[in-house]
């Protein structure tokens, strides 16, 4: 099977620091992200760059908007549990139709790396993500909604390889993010650019532009950057912040339109 043409760089990985004008959209804008850890990497990373650039952040909330709130919040909540996409989609619409979607004006939600593996059915999770989304689009027209690509982890050392080939585990190894990377071209080729934060795009993506990436059994596949990685699938601090740049800059613009 020929390997399949994949581009090496991506447009939406570009991490350009956010503008102060930008960053005040955001403080203003009533967002909701459902996640888990790697979110709360990413939302450490949002607080760094409001801090460093002097500009006022947007109060951050668990679950719902505290009633007091101004007009700008990051809402967020752990949606699901880990190795269970499904649990996922299905808690994030839930937490929408329970009132949230009558607060926010974007809303989005990730996937975990570990809920992707080598054996997903990825079909039926993009099938399940799809649906849900549009269903949630078609009901709450007044909110953005924006999908994200599933977070990867790094290429496997060596000494990892051999261990996963031994226990047969599922979890580490280029066959865990070709599978990753079957959903997210999947999602990347119904949503388009201006309403995805491909996740993805901006942890394989070096500061000189080239991609992580391996080919496995005729697929090709991309890899969080080590520069990145404060261990296998977690961004470190400069990750986190790259990550957090490519958000900023995308709610700021979905709050301009």
């Amino acid at each position: 099977m020929p390997v399949p043409e994949v581009p090496e760089t991506f447009p939406a990985a570009t991490t350009d620091e956010p503008t102060t004008g930008e960053l005040v959209a955001v403080a203003r804008t009533r967002v909701f992200f459902g996640h888990q850890s790697v979110g709360t990497d990413l939302l450490a990373g949002v607080d760094k760059i409001f801090r460093t650039r002097g500009v006022p952040a947007p109060p951050v909330q668990r679950n719902r908007l505290a009633p007091d709130t101004p007009a700008g919040a990051i809402v967020h909540s752990f949606l699901g549990r880990n190795d269970d996409p499904r649990s996922k989609v299905e808690d994030f619409a839930a937490r929408l139709r329970a009132g949230v979607a009558e607060e926010v004006e974007i809303a989005m939600m990730k996937f975990c790396y570990i809920d992707i593996r080598a054996d997903s059915d990825v079909d039926t999770v993009f099938t399940s993500y799809r649906d849900t989304m549009t269903a949630l689009e078609r009901d709450y027209p007044q909110v953005r909604f924006v999908a994200c690509t599933v977070p990867l982890m790094t290429e496997p050392l060596l000494t990892t390889r051999i261990k996963s080939a031994l226990t047969g585990s599922t979890r580490f190894g280029p066959a865990e993010n070709a599978a990753r990377e079957r959903l997210n071209t999947l999602i990347r080729e119904f949503y388009p650019d201006r309403h995805l934060f491909d996740i993805a795009a901006v942890e394989s993506t070096g500061p000189d532009g080239t991609r992580v990436s391996g080919d496995t059994n005729g697929e090709r596949y991309f890899a969080l950057h080590r520069d990145y990685a404060r261990d296998n699938g977690h961004p470190n601090a400069e990750g986190s912040r790259r990550m957090a740049a490519v958000w900023l800059k995308l709610v700021a613009r979905l709050s301009a339109t």
